[in-house]
């Protein structure tokens, strides 16, 4: 009886033993690496990465490469002075000689990093323009004690007037306030920010396109993709 017993009780213990289930293995890897206003950054692992050929690396390089290119062409079309904004805040960043501590100093490097991530000036889901956290005043003076020839400037054009055009754009909280306006109550075009038109209404925009559609074709293709409609002495092209 006792040898039944001592068999019954290794037979328990062995099939306990076998059904713990594994430890999971220790992960260091640092997903999250900062975060700021409502966003968090996150890093992804690329396991097998080392094993590519040099070829399918060279691949990757250049896919990365055309990445770069399509991200100032989504700048752009998200609004037209986009890219304006950021050339003249990246050249702060690089070259500004004054003190990079404190409250301003802080929000503005909060306000470069929102305009990376939302490829533009105003919130990737939102749609509202970002208020800055720091004044035109303070603002001003990065621009003035940064280095004056990579601001993105006209042939023949002053730090002053960069500013000038700048300070509506950045701090007026009703100039393209939207970068869509989804109110059904609104002109959807003429209140949007977005770099697809230009001097039309919603009106004109419905009217140019739907007399391009065959209400016939089943299989119609996306008309105005990639492209902007523009208003020019009176005519639409």
């Amino acid at each position: 009886m006792i040898k039944y017993l001592l068999s019954f009780i290794l037979l328990v213990f062995l099939v306990s033993a076998c059904s713990q289930p594994e430890k999971p293995k220790e992960d260091n890897f640092k997903y999250v690496t900062e975060q700021f206003a409502d966003l968090k950054i996150q890093r992804y692992q690329v396991p097998g990465f080392e094993s590519l050929t040099p070829k399918q690396k060279e691949l990757i390089y250049y896919l990365y490469e055309a990445a770069l290119s399509g991200r100032d062409i989504i700048y752009d079309q998200n609004y037209k002075h986009n890219l304006f904004v950021r050339r003249t805040l990246e050249n702060i960043l690089e070259s500004y000689s004054g003190e990079k501590t404190g409250a301003d100093w802080d929000n503005f490097i909060v306000y470069v990093k929102r305009v990376w991530f939302s490829n533009g000036i105003h919130h990737h889901y939102g749609n509202e323009k970002f208020e800055p956290g720091f004044s035109y005043e303070y603002f001003e003076n990065l621009v003035k004690n940064s280095n004056q020839q990579n601001f993105p400037l006209d042939s023949g054009e002053s730090v002053d007037n960069l500013l000038s055009k700048l300070k509506p754009i950045m701090f007026d909280p009703n100039v393209d306030r939207l970068r869509i306006n989804l109110d059904p109550n609104s002109d959807l075009i003429k209140t949007s920010a977005m770099n697809y038109y230009e001097n039309v209404t919603q009106k004109e925009v419905e009217t140019f396109y739907n007399k391009m559609a065959d209400p016939k074709d089943e299989t119609p293709i996306s008309y105005g993709l990639n492209s902007k409609l523009v208003k020019e002495n009176g005519k639409l092209n």
